[in-house]
């Protein structure tokens, strides 16, 4: 019985069939991993898989690629019993600890704690800042451990979902917007509109810092290689409102019939006339392009016009979750 750090690509082998296994809650279905989330996750590891050897050429010139997965595994008898893995938020001193699995047979002997714990502070040695993670609202037992390692509640996402059953009306965008293609590169614009909308207790924990949206160029190169040998199609728009940006939205499906699609938007919640029209214009995008897959939303839950419009088009509260920040 060991704790080691993760050791990539090895590791993710191993990873697949942990994860799908640790994150299944026969009390509580809605919280477990799905079917076509189980492809998204088949899909983003091979792809790892097969760019490691580019991937492992980038982190030499890209610092901030080094630390594109850091944490610490539990193995025992050659199995992987529990996991913790976090990520640099792009070039900035933030990061997030994306996964706190533990496998069923061997939960209750602490081994999220002992690998938090490693975890953190093995962050903090590299300089961390903040720490952030998220929880299902109703985990009890998860916010609890987290709380006694001195995280706090900031804020709460939504996660919406939606089986298309027809396409949405069409809906005419507002009078006095513009809307226009954006460009991937074009990082400065949600940057913008990032630094004007954010509340002051989320900046807290998620600064809006240029690091956090300007990608460095070896990390600009990857994502298109990686979206075409997923099949994935993207789909990026801006909107201004007399000059002034308005919202972003983003929408992505893939071509493969597999796994999911998702919508990604931000709003200036006084432009809430405008969502939703970007709504409604994602999930006909996502439709014609492939049309059986679920769709998945993800909003603040301070962005209410979203969360409203979402309501309004027929997605579904699939689950809430705290985000909690820790300022080492």
């Amino acid at each position: 019985m060991t704790i080691r750090a993760l050791e990539l690509p090895k590791d993710l082998v191993l990873l697949e069939d942990m994860l799908i296994r640790t994150f299944q809650y026969p009390e509580n279905p809605e919280w477990s991993i799905q079917e076509d989330e189980q492809e998204n996750i088949a899909r983003e590891l091979t792809t790892l898989r097969r760019l490691w050897p580019i991937i492992r050429c980038a982190q030499a010139v890209s610092p901030s690629l080094r630390d594109l997965f850091r944490g610490f595994l539990w193995a025992e008898g050659g199995q992987i019993g529990g996991v913790v893995i976090a990520q640099r938020r792009g070039t900035t001193s933030t990061w997030e600890i994306g996964v706190v699995g533990v496998l069923p047979e061997f939960r209750r002997r602490g081994l999220a704690r002992k690998l938090l714990t490693r975890t953190l502070d093995d962050l903090k040695r590299r300089g961390a800042e903040r720490i952030n993670l998220g929880v299902i609202e109703k985990n009890v037992p998860a916010y609890a451990l987290y709380k006694s390692l001195g995280f706090d509640h900031y804020a709460s996402l939504v996660e919406f979902h939606h089986w298309p059953s027809g396409m949405p009306d069409v809906i005419a965008l507002p009078e006095e917007f513009e809307e226009s293609s954006m460009a991937r590169s074009n990082w400065r614009s949600r940057y913008e509109l990032e630094l004007r909308i954010t509340p002051s207790d989320v900046a807290r924990y998620e600064p809006v810092e240029t690091g956090r949206f300007r990608p460095p160029f070896a990390r600009r190169a990857l994502v298109p290689v990686i979206e075409r040998l997923q099949r994935v199609k993207q789909s990026r728009f801006l909107y201004r409102h007399k000059g002034t940006i308005a919202a972003v939205l983003i929408h992505r499906t893939a071509g493969s019939g597999k796994g999911t699609s998702s919508i990604s938007a931000r709003l200036d919640p006084m432009y809430s006339e405008l969502a939703p029209y970007m709504l409604a214009k994602a999930v006909r995008a996502v439709i014609e392009i492939n049309p059986k897959l679920r769709v998945q939303f993800v909003v603040p839950s301070w962005i209410s016009p979203l969360e409203s419009a979402a309501k309004e088009l027929g997605f579904t509260e699939r689950v809430r979750y705290h985000m909690l920040g820790l300022i080492p």
